[in-house]
């Protein structure tokens, strides 16, 4: 073990020789030069570990040169100061220059080891903080050097709100000499901080349309400055061209779902009168043409439909009306429908669901939906072999209810496994583009089982058949809904 070095700088000789007989006492080595700049620079030739400076060496009541001390050489020792019982003033003066302790004289042996070993203690605690605030110091410098070269606006702000730092984007969208007022003020105009600040405790993603019209998304987290102090650092993108992008999809989507509706229920109307031989007898050519009509407008009302429950979305209105229920009581919704179309194709449907999974505290038709969008793409692409629908409990993370689809059919591509969440992306490889589809099924079950406080995700291996599970949270008695409705995809859809 190594033993420490003590250098004592000064000239009272009762107090070098009562230092010298404890410290060694006590395993460590022990110096004393003059309290001057030539016995500072054998302190630092001595490589001491802890200084012990005599007040005496000074001027009466003025407190020890920690500065000029630090200027000889010695930057890591810690300083302890060695003062009269009456010249207290200068040993907190002192302190509060950066001395670590201080002790009084008469030096008492007895008492000198324990409080050289606590001064050495509190110096390495001291030196591992200044090391960690030179760390975070460096990493705050970095950050802005980062952010000041970025062509997106950037802020840092206090916990009370008040901006630290603006970025030149930043101020070339709001002006120079901002700092130090108020973001919600800067920003938005509004004299009290938004929603976003006074709730998130972390990290954070949220849009806003800021004072100058345009709309930004903005992600923020949580940095320390070198004083320990919590700020809040924002980056917000340019997304004012994309907002304008999504509201022509959006006016698209309406106008094209609503001109589809009405000739749809028209053709609608007048196959199901022909179909009853209200029109007339009718061949047995002419009722399968008719079957074929049928089945041809029932797709295209699912289009639709879908159309409309994307466009919800997209805009925020797609609401949900939670109640406590059961995964038998959500599949029976479906289930005579996905049985129907197993059977046509002569694929086996098998249902598992135990007697001991719990309830839920969901929109049962969502819900419902979502099992037919993937059961329905299952049996769309699967030739032979078996539909899988099984559910169970997972207990970790507080409970949740999980939901398996599996199939035996064609699978995904492994390049295609990661979009096909994605609004109107359809995988258009060889074999795997076999039947109609506009693909948004599983865009819309995604933001449904997101909405519940879910999960939706995909397993497949190309050839070897697909697993879709989504997970929903069991129902604890007082629960509520994790939201009202869909808003607004962050991501955003297409």
């Amino acid at each position: 073990m190594r033993a420490y070095k003590i250098a004592y700088l000064g000239s009272d000789s009762e107090v070098s020789l009562a230092l010298s007989g404890a410290l060694k006492a006590a395993g460590m080595d022990f110096m004393s030069a003059s309290g001057d700049y030539q016995g500072i620079r054998k302190a630092v030739d001595y490589n001491s570990d802890l200084l012990l400076w005599d007040l005496d060496t000074s001027d009466t009541g003025q407190p020890a040169p920690i500065e000029e001390i630090r200027k000889q050489g010695a930057a890591r020792q810690g300083i302890v100061v060695v003062a009269r019982e009456g010249d207290v003033e200068a040993a907190v003066k002192s302190l509060a220059a950066g001395a670590i302790d201080f002790v009084f004289k008469p030096v008492e042996e007895e008492d000198v080891a324990p409080r050289i070993i606590a001064s050495l203690n509190s110096g390495q605690q001291r030196k591992r903080a200044d090391y960690y605030r030179q760390v975070i110091e460096d990493t705050n410098n970095q950050v802005r050097g980062i952010l000041s070269n970025l062509t997106d606006p950037a802020y840092i702000v206090s916990p009370q709100y008040q901006i630290l730092y603006m970025n030149r984007a930043a101020e070339e969208i709001f002006g120079e000499g901002l700092r130090g007022g108020a973001c919600h003020s800067v920003f938005y105009d509004r004299g009290d901080p938004c929603e976003v600040c006074q709730k998130s405790k972390g990290p954070t993603r949220w849009r806003s349309t800021l004072k100058n019209g345009k709309s930004y998304r903005f992600i923020s987290a949580l940095i320390r400055n070198p004083r320990g102090e919590v700020e809040k650092l924002a980056v917000g993108t340019d997304i004012t061209p994309d907002e304008e992008v999504r509201k022509i999809h959006r006016t698209f989507i309406s106008n094209v779902s609503h001109d589809l509706r009405t000739p749809l229920a028209a053709i609608d109307q007048y196959v199901s009168i022909m179909l009853d031989g209200l029109g007339g007898e009718l061949t047995e050519d002419q009722k399968n043409y008719l079957d074929v009509i049928k089945r041809s407008s029932f797709r295209l009302h699912n289009l639709i439909e879908n159309l409309i429950d994307a466009n919800n979305i997209l805009s925020g209105h797609f609401k949900l009306k939670m109640e406590v229920t059961t995964v038998n009581e959500i599949l029976a919704i479906i289930l005579g429908r996905l049985e129907s179309q197993a059977s046509g194709k002569g694929i086996t449907l098998q249902v598992q669901i135990p007697d001991d999974v719990p309830q839920v505290y969901a929109d049962k038709s969502r819900i419902a939906q979502v099992v037919a969008n993937i059961a329905g793409n299952s049996i769309k692409f699967t030739e032979q072999g078996m539909i899988q629908i099984r559910a169970g409990f997972m207990p970790r993370d507080e409970g949740r209810v999980i939901v398996s689809v599996e199939d035996t059919g064609i699978g995904i591509p492994k390049e295609d496994l990661g979009k096909i969440f994605d609004l109107f992306y359809r995988v258009e490889k060889g074999e795997v583009y076999v039947e109609e589809g506009a693909g948004m099924g599983l865009a819309i079950s995604r933001d449904i089982v997101r909405a519940h406080g879910g999960t939706l995700w995909a397993e497949s291996m190309e050839g070897m058949g697909s697993a879709f599970h989504f997970t929903l949270p069991s129902y604890k008695a007082g629960q509520q809904a994790p939201h009202e409705k869909i808003g607004p995809r962050e991501r955003g859809f297409g």
